[in-house]
């Protein structure tokens, strides 16, 4: 005789649940961006414009303008992460103190639980940061594989202006010395339809912000220096314009080599599932069959811009 338990839920560590689902909804991009929920397959950003055409008044009509519908699609990937963690592999370490007594009692939960999640958490947002921007289904890499990335997707589209039309090559590269005159240039070039909007962000990777608030300094602009703000700061000349130090842009294997980007944070539309399909696919528990604690964390995920053309993108060349 045995106990029956397959009519009961698998056990759900629920501080796990709530700290992925803070990765999953958050991170520096999804910070600004619009969330588009319910989103399980190729899902449409619809996509409304108009124009208006001035005609003299008098005592007839002639109807003109034309208003057009158009669509960009977000084409999400289901992204799984397993982990089997066999806690006697602790016996022999310094966390085995904080195991619990007995062989079969020791395996059944995670001894510093919270700092696991927490890690794991961190791990995520990183990897969903990269893939965000640097994503490319066609990469062959596990972390990058997954959805297209913003990258990917602005210079398919081939509408977005050009950023460096003199041609900053990648041997010159950026500096502290040339790295506002490159951002000032990308905003000088931003389209007038855009330019007084009160979303704009400069979006580029962690060392061009670093650079620029090294060019801060040596430029004594320190009235620029928003107290507080360790990743974003006003563009000096345009105080509409935030520059927002993203991690998911820094360089990885496959990946882009440090563009920048100007654009509004409304273009940007991330499409998950329901918040809470995210929380239910969080799952850890103690298998007794195979004596292992099993972690899954499953989400979809995916992304794109409504108006590529809106957007100056700078990359070296």
């Amino acid at each position: 005789m045995a106990f029956d338990v397959s009519a009961l839920p698998a056990y759900t560590e629920q501080n796990a649940m709530e700290l992925i689902v803070a990765s999953v909804a958050e991170g520096q991009l999804a910070r600004y961006s619009q969330i588009q929920t319910g989103v399980k397959s190729p899902t449409t950003i619809n996509i409304l414009d108009t124009d208006v055409v001035f005609q003299t008044d008098g005592c007839s009509r002639s109807a003109d303008g034309t208003t057009t519908l158009t669509q960009r699609t977000i084409t999400p990937g289901a992204v799984a992460i397993h982990e089997d963690l066999c806690m006697t592999d602790l016996a022999a370490t310094y966390e085995s103190v904080m195991l619990k007594q007995g062989l079969t009692n020791e395996k059944e939960e995670i001894p510093f639980a919270e700092l696991y999640f927490n890690l794991k958490v961190k791990k995520i947002q990183e990897s969903i940061a990269i893939a965000d921007w640097q994503g490319d289904i066609l990469s062959g890499s596990a972390q990058l594989s997954q959805y297209d990335g913003l990258d990917k997707q602005i210079l398919a589209a081939g509408t977005a202006v050009n950023g460096n039309p003199t041609g900053i090559t990648v041997a010159t590269g950026y500096t502290s010395a040339t790295i506002i005159s490159i951002f000032l240039g990308m905003a000088e070039l931003m389209p007038t339809n855009i330019a007084g909007s009160d979303d704009l962000k400069l979006y580029c990777a962690p060392a061009q912000f670093l650079l620029y608030q090294r060019a801060i300094a040596d430029g004594n602009y320190f009235h620029y220096v928003s107290e507080g703000q360790f990743y974003s700061m006003p563009l000096i000349g345009f105080p509409n314009i935030e520059v927002v130090s993203d991690p998911g842009m820094t360089t990885i294997g496959g990946g882009t080599t440090n563009n920048c980007y100007i654009m509004r944070a409304s273009n940007v539309h991330i499409g998950v599932d329901l918040p809470e399909e995210e929380s239910t696919d969080v799952r850890s528990w103690y298998d007794p069959n195979d004596r292992i604690y099993k972690v899954t964390i499953a989400f979809r995920r995916g992304l794109n811009v409504a108006f590529p053309d809106e957007i100056v993108r700078f990359a070296l060349v």
